[in-house]
């Protein structure tokens, strides 16, 4: 079974440059976080606090094209972050990542060192066929947390066939959430307009070593596709 990615023509008509990357990874081990993985974080933390201010944060340049992102979808970002920024933030303010498990804790570390917005799924909750398109006025969602909320239409969403995986602006749905029983992962990297795609890459690229390094698995090479392509697929 391959998983393909499609774009609705109303969002590749209004951002032909966006782009997403993402890839596969087969038979990780989701547990807590490790001592090991725990010294290993803090201390990309302690880089991180090092290389970086608050008070200079919003004026790095894939934070900016983020940003600058949102106000085109009508959020504000400074009242709802781009992902990768709040947690830099957190970092920042001293309060480090959110402990979940080794897995989501390594993908979040990648998104904070990257500064790209990652996300990631269970692959086995994931149906067929997969697009990017604009959310219905409307819509319904249940976030991570079971956090409900309703759609306006301006958001861009990834969906399959059963609905929603991710609100670009808000975040990831509960239903395809990784949990201790996930085997196999899906990872993509969100972009905006500005971004360029070897920056996703290397931002798939770090999300899997970590993953990899302390949860286990295979991963693919990561793929690029963009509102001006037609259609690319992976293998599930």
């Amino acid at each position: 079974m391959s998983i393909e990615i499609t774009w609705d023509k109303s969002v590749s008509k209004r951002y032909p440059s966006l782009a997403l990357g993402y890839c596969t990874i087969r038979g990780v081990n989701v547990k807590e976080r490790s001592d090991e993985m725990d010294k290993f974080i803090k201390g990309k933390e302690e880089q991180l606090a090092n290389s970086y201010s608050l008070e200079e944060l919003k004026n790095v340049r894939i934070i900016r094209l983020y940003r600058d992102f949102f106000w085109r979808l009508g959020i504000d970002p400074t009242k709802k972050r781009p992902a990768s920024e709040a947690l830099l933030r957190r970092i920042l303010r001293g309060k480090g990542l959110p402990r979940i498990s080794n897995v989501v804790d390594a993908y979040n570390l990648a998104s904070a060192e990257s500064l790209i917005t990652l996300s990631a799924y269970d692959l086995d909750k994931i149906e067929p066929p997969l697009m990017v398109r604009f959310a219905k006025q409307g819509e319904e969602v249940i976030l991570i947390g079971m956090r409900k909320r309703v759609l306006s239409g301006n958001e861009i969403v990834l969906s399959d066939r059963r609905g929603i995986l991710c609100v670009l602006v808000h975040g990831d749905v509960e239903r395809t959430k990784v949990t201790k029983d996930t085997r196999n992962v899906l990872i993509v990297a969100y972009g905006a307009p500005g971004i360029d795609d070897s920056l996703l890459i290397h931002a798939i690229k770090l999300a899997t070593t970590y993953i990899v390094k302390f949860a286990g698995g295979v991963a693919t090479q990561p793929k690029i596709v963009r509102g001006s392509d037609e259609r690319i697929s992976a293998d599930k």
